[in-house]
Order: C-alpha cells, then sequence, then structure tokens
C-alpha cells in the first residue's frame, strides 16, 4: 500500500458489542487516466454496430476518478471535445449554457480552473502542476455546447 490519506473501517463485533474504528493506509493515487470521447461506441447508421448514440459516443470514462491533492490528470481526448475543469463546488446546474446554434461552446469562465486543448484536438493531455492544489470535486465538462448540454458530457476529479 502506498503511505497517504487515512481512511477509517468500521469492524463491528456480533452481538451488540460496541463498534471500534481503526485507522488504515488507503490507496490513492496521483494521478488518473480519463477516455474524453468513445469513438469505439459504434456507429450512427442504421445496420452498422449498436449503440453509436450521442450518449454513448460522448461521455468520460470514468464519470469520476479519485487522485490525491496535487495530482494531475492525463485526458485521452477522441473526437471533438475539449475538457474545462472548474473549482470544486461547481455543479452542472451552475454552467451558463448558450443556445445552439448558433453558439458551439460554453465558454463559462465563472470558477473555470484550466481549459484543455482547442475543440477537435485529439490525443493526450495532462493538466498544468497545480490544477488540483486543492481538495474538493472538481467538475470537468466538454466545452462543445451539444456535447454538455444534451449528451450531458461532463464528470468529477475527486480530490483528497
Amino acid at each position: 500500500m502506498k503511505r497517504g490519506t487515512r481512511a477509517a473501517i468500521l469492524v463491528a463485533a456480533v452481538g451488540g458489542a460496541a463498534a471500534l474504528s481503526v485507522p488504515v493506509l488507503a490507496v490513492l493515487d496521483s494521478s488518473a487516466t480519463v477516455r474524453f470521447g468513445n469513438p469505439t461506441a459504434g456507429s450512427f447508421i442504421p445496420g452498422e454496430v449498436e449503440n453509436g448514440s450521442f450518449n454513448a459516443q460522448d461521455n468520460m470514462i470514468p464519470r469520476t476518478s479519485v487522485i490525491s491533492q496535487d495530482g494531475e490528470v492525463t485526458f485521452d481526448i477522441a473526437g471533438f471535445h475539449q475538457p474545462m475543469i472548474y473549482e470544486p463546488g461547481t455543479r452542472p446546474e451552475d454552467i451558463d449554457v448558450p443556445a445552439f446554434p448558433p453558439d458551439p461552446t460554453i465558454d463559462e469562465s465563472e470558477g473555470l480552473v484550466e481549459a484543455g486543448p482547442p475543440l477537435g484536438t485529439e490525443g493526450e493531455w495532462t493538466t498544468d502542476e497545480g490544477t488540483f492544489s486543492a481538495p474538493g470535486k472538481y467538475l470537468v465538462l466538454c466545452n462543445f455546447t451539444p456535447h454538455f448540454a444534451f449528451a450531458k458530457m461532463y464528470g468529477w476529479i475527486d480530490v483528497k
């Protein structure tokens, strides 16, 4: 096990005895990899591979990643996406969504911690040092309006 955050496990004795809280070392990674877009989900063409729906292709896998404070996240971006990372406490409903069309991007600056490479830039992108310096749940969303607003392409980086 890695040294890191202390967690408590609850050990309950049989027969109504009092519970005992025991500190243990929890495994907590300093980094995570998130798949941002899922082009292998299938096709939109009828009769082709099933599950090529908007929601299947335009998502974040895993939806929540847990890392240690001051850790980093590498996004494997596949498709027409742009990760946007917002400060802890920001909720999806806090994001002002423009009308689509005409506005193709969210571009919400309030609470923005870091923006990924421009829309359509595929490949790996790793967050800057210090992005996850404070504990909390960081909202990550796709800046392409239809992906966030309709496909619900967002998730969380939980920093412990």
